[in-house]
């Protein structure tokens, strides 16, 4: 295949091998020359463009201000177009071509002065002048600036259609001859550029690509950086005592993962952990549509919802959870390419694989189910020493009873005994349903407790509850009037008498 060399002809190099030496001239000054002639004759058509392309924008802004006072000229006749020259001549226009040029006539400056030339060349046309050679002829004289204007010209209502004639005929002639400019200008454009363009220049050099777009796949959940969790570490804090015997160790700080907060399961995990331990091509199909269940949080959430689950004997959920949790956990450590390759050999019932994953996710489940046991365990341990709440007489001699409502206040009410003229029916109506409301609030079996009116048997119940809870109780029972004593007390018996005291 022949190669084409004929771009390398528009290359414009500084060679001197071709240059015309003179024998009077040396031959670094000819090649001084000719490189300055080309850079001049360059910068010379450059300047020409411009020039070209800011006459073009000159007349594109002259021309439809032109056609409009033509326009009005056939509207409104004469007056228009003086209106128009008074509007110039008394608030004349700012706006002019931004060329930098200094002392740049506006825009109201070039329109006046054409219209001031075609005033006068009309009043001598409607006085008896003739066009000839491109100008107007009066009296033998060519009309110009120095002939003026007729005696008349002040006062045209005479020859007022004679004028507005003279006028409408000079104002299209300047219209075509700014249309016949215009193609003219652009000819003289794009031969310019055509011998500019002859030649590669440095003038020509552009930038190709100065960046690169590369299209990047969308984020996944598979992309967020792996959070470390810190391991558990020992703190033992040791002060320098003047006497070291009597040295004491701080108590060790330990740091439990135990102790770390997951949040609950967003709905688009939870319906997740809803799919049938096995059903591998569902879990696939979800994933598919909702890539958001792959994140780290959920992982941890599902372990965190079988532990739940098992404490509460959920088991089947329990098992889902870890489940599910197993799968996203393979997913995250497998990547992106991978998921789909995991999943195809779950589905095509690839032993080895479904081996491996089910034997991760027996010991997984046994894992849980063996420390939410333990966990049980301790909770149970724990609650035979944990603090309570119990109603204890503080002097032996003296009961406790509970004043229980048997119902709401009746519609009739009705108090008999002394001092009763001086009760607010009101008020007696207001505590007595409030007793009962709090009655009411009390579970099932602190209200069977209080209606034996044992003090045994609430301060088991009691008991049971948490300090915080236990302890709005006993208000509530005192707000309501329910406890037969008048003093108020709590008093914890699980606490050593010294700091009890304290």
């Amino acid at each position: 295949m022949p190669l084409n060399y004929s771009k390398w002809d528009m290359l414009e190099l500084s060679d001197d091998s071709d240059i015309e030496e003179h024998p009077n001239v040396d031959k670094a000054s000819m090649i001084r020359w000719k490189q300055r002639d080309i850079h001049e004759k360059r910068e010379a058509r450059r300047l020409n463009i411009f020039k070209l392309n800011s006459e073009l924008a000159l007349n594109a802004v002259l021309r439809p201000r032109i056609a409009s006072v033509l326009s009005g000229l056939g509207d409104k006749g004469v007056a228009h177009y003086r209106a128009v020259q008074r509007r110039i001549g008394e608030q004349p226009s700012a706006d002019k071509p931004e060329t930098g040029a200094p002392n740049q006539p506006t825009y109201d400056m070039m329109l006046g002065q054409l219209l001031g030339d075609v005033w006068r060349e009309a009043c001598w046309l409607a006085d008896g002048g003739e066009w000839r050679d491109g100008a107007v002829w009066a009296g033998g004289k060519k009309v110009d600036e120095q002939t003026g204007l007729p005696a008349w010209a002040g006062q045209p209502d005479s020859k007022a259609q004679a004028v507005q004639a003279g006028l409408e005929d000079r104002l299209r002639w300047h219209l075509a001859e700014l249309d016949k400019r215009d193609e003219a200008v652009r000819k003289e454009i794009k031969a310019e550029e055509a011998e500019q363009s002859k030649k590669i220049t440095s003038d020509g050099i552009r930038d190709g690509w100065d960046r690169s777009s590369v299209a990047k796949p969308a984020p996944s959940v598979l992309d967020e950086p792996k959070k470390a969790r810190a391991k558990g570490k020992e703190t033992v804090q040791e002060i320098e005592v003047l006497n070291p015997g009597a040295a004491t160790q701080a108590p060790a700080v330990k740091d439990d993962d135990d102790d770390v907060s997951f949040g609950p399961l967003t709905p688009a995990a939870r319906a997740f952990a809803q799919i049938a331990p096995g059903d591998f091509a569902a879990s696939y199909r979800f994933i598919q549509a909702d890539a958001s269940v792959l994140s780290e949080a959920t992982y941890d959430s599902l372990l965190a919802e079988a532990f739940e689950a098992e404490r509460k004997g959920d088991k089947a959920h329990a098992r889902r959870c870890v489940h599910q949790g197993l799968l996203v956990n393979y997913c995250r450590k497998l990547g992106r390419d991978g998921v789909g390759l995991f999943f195809k050999r779950m589905t095509d019932g690839n032993p080895k694989s479904i081996a491996m994953f089910n034997e991760d996710f027996a010991s997984t489940y046994a894992r849980v189910a063996q420390r939410t046991a333990e966990l049980a365990a301790e909770e149970a341990d724990e609650g035979e020493e944990r603090e309570q709440i119990q109603l204890v007489a503080e002097d032996p001699g003296m009961t406790i009873g509970f004043n229980i409502p048997d119902g709401p206040p009746p519609a009739e009410l009705r108090i008999e005994g002394e001092g009763a003229e001086q009760l607010d029916m009101d008020q007696v109506r207001a505590f007595l349903e409030r007793k009962w409301d709090i009655f009411q609030s009390f579970d099932d079996d602190l209200k069977a407790a209080l209606k034996k009116e044992s003090l045994d048997d609430v301060n088991k119940v009691l008991g049971k509850m948490k300090v915080a809870q236990a302890e709005e109780v006993v208000e509530l029972l005192q707000e309501g009037g329910m406890l037969s004593f008048s003093e108020s007390g709590v008093r914890d018996l699980t606490k050593p008498e010294a700091e009890a005291e304290a």
